[in-house]
């Protein structure tokens, strides 16, 4: 069965600007650090990469350096230098294949490095960062739900966080765009986890599933319509990300999960600009909630009658 929540690119585009307003230099810090802990396992790998093309230009200068020599001379010091040759070239290839070997075990001790770090840190902060964006819609959200994962059910979370990376690569090994599909399929678990860490990895992919069923498109185009906001972001050398685009996607992204996990519960202590609106229009649940004069007005009985 599809999920046949209705929603538009516009209301949720506008509920997260009118949050990153209330919340703004919050919400900007915790992007920020996002941002930074997605982002160390590329510099790990730019940085490993530029040490391995030192190696090899060295090695290839030294090798230069020795031909050249060759080069000079009378003719017996030429026949002597080309039996010295032949001893430094055998000697070459063992100093090549321990270099080459050395590389190998390099790149394979900091994949694996930058493996650990991304399933045992990275992973269980972007499930607590996805908690602070969901909890910026009911209340001011506190800098602790960056760590949540470390503290509530935390080798549950890395292991489910594990299998979603693992099933989307593989999907992508088969075609680009099944690992498209399965990635919008998988999307709503973090979210999931950042509510509710104790659920299995059978329960997470399940509900993430239903959530995402006949929404997929949707939320790709969703994605789409960033597009102007990250080509401005890039075109500012990232400044405009850093203070504004990629907070107000991040929430975007949250407001589209607690659209489709059902009515939002109307919020205690916070009221922004439109919500009364929101209310009107069903997009709460039924309770309470504050009018724009301050005050808090009970639309239990006929909030979605309207």
């Amino acid at each position: 069965m599809e999920n046949n929540v209705k929603w538009t690119r516009g209301e949720l585009k506008r509920r997260s600007k009118d949050v990153l307003h209330l919340h703004y230099w919050r919400l900007i810090l915790i992007t920020f650090l996002l941002s930074f802990f997605l982002s160390s396992g590329t510099v790990v790998t730019e940085f490993s990469q530029s040490f391995l093309e030192g190696v090899e230009e060295g090695y290839t200068a030294g090798v230069s350096e020795k031909e050249d020599s060759y080069d000079e001379g009378s003719i017996d010091d030429k026949e002597s230098k080309a039996v010295e040759a032949e001893v430094e070239n055998g000697k070459g290839v063992v100093f090549a294949l321990i270099v080459v070997l050395a590389m190998i075990v390099l790149v394979v001790i900091i994949i694996a490095v930058a493996f650990i770090i991304s399933f045992f840190v990275i992973n269980p902060l972007y499930v607590g960062a996805m908690r602070f964006y969901i909890r910026s819609f009911d209340t001011k959200p506190q800098f602790k739900e960056l760590f949540f994962a470390f503290e509530n059910r935390y080798k549950n979370v890395v292991v489910v966080m594990l299998l979603r990376d693992l099933y989307t690569i593989f999907w992508s090994l088969l075609l680009i765009v099944p690992g498209i599909v399965k990635a919008y399929e998988y999307s709503m678990i973090p979210y999931l986890l950042a509510e509710n860490p104790e659920l299995t990895a059978k329960e997470a992919f399940a509900v993430s599933k239903q959530m995402m069923k006949g929404q997929k498109w949707n939320a790709f185009v969703l994605d789409l319509s960033f597009l102007g906001w990250q080509i401005l972001s890039i075109l500012t050398i990232g400044i405009l990300g850093i203070f504004y685009v990629d907070s107000y996607v991040q929430l975007t992204g949250a407001a589209l999960y607690r659209r489709l996990k059902g009515a939002d519960c109307i919020p205690e202590n916070i009221y922004y600009e439109g919500m009364d609106k929101d209310v009107a229009s069903g997009w709460y649940k039924q309770g309470w909630y504050r009018s724009s004069e301050g005050g808090r007005i009970d639309e239990s009985s006929d909030i979605n009658s309207r």
